[in-house]
C-alpha cells in the first residue's frame, strides 16, 4: 500500500499538478517572453510589443509572489489559525484584480491614442488640452514579418495553454491565487492576440488601425476579469455568505431530513475554499434520535457543498426543541361510583378537566366541579375547545356560539385522551 501511494505521488501527472511546478513553468515562460518581445519590439519600433515584454517582467515578480503565497497558504492549521492561512490567497487575488484593472485602463488609453492618430486635426486639438503619450507607428518589412508573427502568435498560444493549465490545477488544488494568476495570464493572451491582429492587418490589409478598436474591446474584457477577481476576493475577506443559492439549498436539505421541523438560524461564510455553515434546527425528537438527525444532515450537507464550489466544509449543527405551542382544552367528565369517564354531554357531566397542552400533548391538567355557568368558566380559563363523547344538545350549541369549540372525544376513557395528570 505504501509503495502504491509513493508511486502515485511521484508520477508525472501528480508532478505536473503540483502548484509549485506550475508556477515554475509559468515563471520560465515569462522569462522567455520578456527577452524575445523586448528584443523584437525594440528592433521594429513597436512600443506595444516591447511594452508587453516589460509587462512580462512584472509578471515574473508576480509569479514569485504567488509561489510565496501558496507556501504560506499550505501551512497547517493551529490554535491561532483554526482555519489555516488560506485567506492570504485572496489578498493575492485582490492585488491581481487591481493590477488587471490598471492594465485594462492603460491598454484602453493606448488604443484611444492609436485611434486619435488616424485623425491628425482632432488629435492635435485633444493634445492641446490633454497631455497624451506619443504614438509610434509600427515599422516592419518583409524580412522581419515572419519573426514578428512567430513571436506574437507563439506568445498567444503559450498564454492560452498556460492559463488553462493554471486555472485547472488551481481549481483542483483549491489555490485561489493560482486561479487568479491564470486569469491574468489569459488576459495577457487577449492583449497579444490584438497585437497579432494589428501586425497582420498592417502587412496584408495595410490597415494597422484594426488593432485599436479591438484593443478597446480587449481592455473591457480585462477590466471585467479584474472586477470579478476583486469581487470574489472581497467577499471572502469580508466573510460574505456563500451565496443565496447555496443557503437556500442548505435550508432545503435540513427541512427535508426526517425529524426536523424547521431551520431557525443559518449563518454561512467562506474561509479559503472552505465553506463554514452554522445551522440551528428545531425538532421534537429525543436526544438519542437527534444524534441520528445530526448525522443525516451533516452527511447530506457535506456531499452537496464539496461536490460544487468548495473543497472542504466546516459544519456547526445545533438541534433544539421549538418554542412551546401552548393552548388549552377541556374535557367534560362524569364521576359515578368511583369510576371516571368522558361525559356524553354537559347534562351528564359532574366535573371539567382543564388541560394545558404543548405541541399537542397534555403537560398539566386541573379537575374542577362543573360550574353553574360553563360558558363563563371556560372563557375565564381561556379554553379553546371542550371535548364531549356525544355532543349535540342545545346548550352545547350555545357554548360553541360563545367562542368555545365543542369537539367529539375519540374515546370514552380519559386516559385515551392523554388525561393522566389531574390535580
Amino acid at each position: 500500500m505504501s509503495f502504491a501511494l509513493s508511486s502515485k505521488r511521484s508520477s508525472p501527472a501528480g508532478w505536473f499538478s503540483n502548484p509549485y511546478v506550475v508556477m515554475s513553468l509559468v515563471l520560465f515562460m515569462y522569462i522567455v517572453k520578456a527577452a524575445v518581445k523586448i528584443s523584437v519590439g525594440t528592433a521594429i519600433n513597436s512600443p506595444m510589443i516591447a511594452g508587453d515584454g516589460f509587462h512580462n517582467i512584472a509578471d515574473m515578480f508576480e509569479a514569485l509572489v504567488v509561489i510565496a503565497v501558496i507556501f504560506v497558504a499550505k501551512l497547517p492549521r493551529s490554535g491561532d489559525y483554526p482555519y489555516g492561512r488560506q485567506n492570504i490567497e485572496f489578498f493575492s487575488s485582490l492585488a491581481i484584480g487591481v493590477a488587471l484593472g490598471l492594465m485594462g485602463l492603460k491598454f484602453a488609453a493606448q488604443s484611444l491614442v492609436g485611434l486619435l492618430s488616424l485623425f491628425p486635426a482632432f488629435d492635435s486639438a485633444v493634445r492641446a488640452v490633454v497631455a497624451l503619450p506619443a504614438h509610434a507607428p509600427l515599422q516592419m518589412d518583409g524580412a522581419i514579418f515572419p519573426w514578428v508573427v512567430a513571436v506574437t502568435a507563439g506568445s498567444v498560444v503559450l498564454s492560452v495553454l498556460v492559463s488553462r493549465y493554471q486555472i485547472a490545477v488551481g481549481k483542483r488544488s483549491g489555490h485561489a491565487s493560482l486561479v487568479a494568476d491564470g486569469e491574468e495570464t489569459a488576459s495577457d493572451g487577449r492583449i497579444e492576440l490584438v497585437t497579432l491582429a494589428g501586425v497582420l492587418g498592417e502587412y496584408f490589409l495595410h490597415a494597422p488601425w484594426l488593432e485599436y478598436p479591438l484593443g478597446l474591446l480587449v481592455a473591457y474584457l480585462i477590466c471585467r476579469t479584474g472586477f470579478e477577481l476583486l469581487r470574489s476576493a472581497w467577499r471572502v475577506l469580508l466573510q460574505h455568505s456563500i451565496g443565496a443559492e447555496h443557503e437556500l439549498k442548505v435550508r432545503e436539505i435540513c427541512r427535508n431530513t426526517f425529524g426536523v421541523i424547521d431551520v431557525t438560524a443559518l449563518k454561512t461564510f467562506q474561509v479559503g475554499h472552505t465553506a463554514v455553515v452554522m445551522v440551528t434546527m428545531t425538532s421534537l425528537s429525543r436526544s438519542a434520535a437527534r444524534a441520528h438527525i445530526r448525522y443525516g444532515v451533516e452527511a447530506a450537507l457535506r456531499a452537496y457543498l464539496t461536490e460544487g464550489d468548495f473543497k472542504e466544509c466546516d459544519l456547526h449543527l445545533r438541534i433544539e426543541a421549538p418554542a412551546p405551542a401552548r393552548h388549552r382544552k377541556a374535557i367534560a367528565l362524569t364521576r359515578h361510583g368511583g369510576a371516571t369517564v368522558v361525559a356524553a354531554g354537559l347534562a351528564e357531566a359532574t366535573h371539567i378537566a382543564v388541560c394545558d397542552l404543548e405541541h399537542g400533548e397534555i403537560v398539566r391538567a386541573v379537575e374542577e366541579p362543573l360550574p353553574a355557568d360553563a360558558a363563563q368558566f371556560l372563557s375565564v380559563k381561556r379554553v379553546e375547545a371542550l371535548y364531549l363523547f356525544s355532543p349535540g344538545s342545545d346548550e352545547e350549541r350555545k357554548l360553541a356560539a360563545s367562542g368555545v369549540a365543542v369537539e367529539q372525544a375519540s374515546s370514552y376513557f380519559p386516559s385515551a385522551l392523554g388525561l393522566n395528570k389531574t390535580g
